[in-house]
């Protein structure tokens, strides 16, 4: 099985299971947080599509991110005040509590289309691209280290999604 293969298949898996724990909870629910210095569900799932849309255009391709070459500020009303990297990372609890309510479903869009980004990418690298550092200010930063982070990170933060939904649906909901 190749690198690629491998990739897909934890990106696929992590969709998979997003989409699934995302289904059928409400605008509250996704707006709940579980103590008041913590972050709900709609700022989790954005910041999963900014990551990965930052990493992949961003870092990898050095590229304009689909976040701005589509405006999906607009189409999330989120056209706020940002600091780089833009995804959320270091946000201020205010900062997330401020967060405009947006159309879930254009969320999911843009995730699907930072997906498919994310798997064209994939399938147009080979083995030596997997040890290129695209990125000058991270030198030791190569292209399969980002692949593995984005796995990881996205991980973490589906476990997050996860627990707030069990909180509300219990553990089969």
């Amino acid at each position: 099985m190749s690198f690629k293969n491998i990739i897909r298949f934890a990106c696929e898996e992590y969709t998979s299971e997003l989409k699934r724990i995302l289904s059928g909870l409400t605008d509250q629910e996704r707006r709940f947080t579980p103590h008041p210095n913590s972050h709900h569900i709609d700022f989790i799932v954005w910041h999963i599509a900014r990551v990965e849309d930052n990493w992949i255009n961003s870092f990898a391709k050095q590229d304009i991110q689909i976040w701005d070459d589509q405006d999906w500020a607009g189409k999330l009303n989120l056209n706020i005040n940002m600091d780089e990297p833009r995804s959320g990372w270091g946000w201020t609890i205010d900062q997330v509590n401020s967060m405009p309510k947006f159309e879930f479903k254009n969320l999911t869009d843009y995730l699907d289309t930072v997906r498919y980004c994310t798997d064209s990418y994939i399938e147009n690298i080979d083995e030596n691209d997997m040890k290129l550092c695209p990125d000058k200010n991270r030198p030791n930063y190569s292209i399969s280290k980002m692949l593995a982070h984005i796995v990881v990170e996205q991980s973490q933060h589906i476990g997050q999604i996860s627990y707030i939904r069990g909180m509300f649906r219990g553990l089969d909901g």
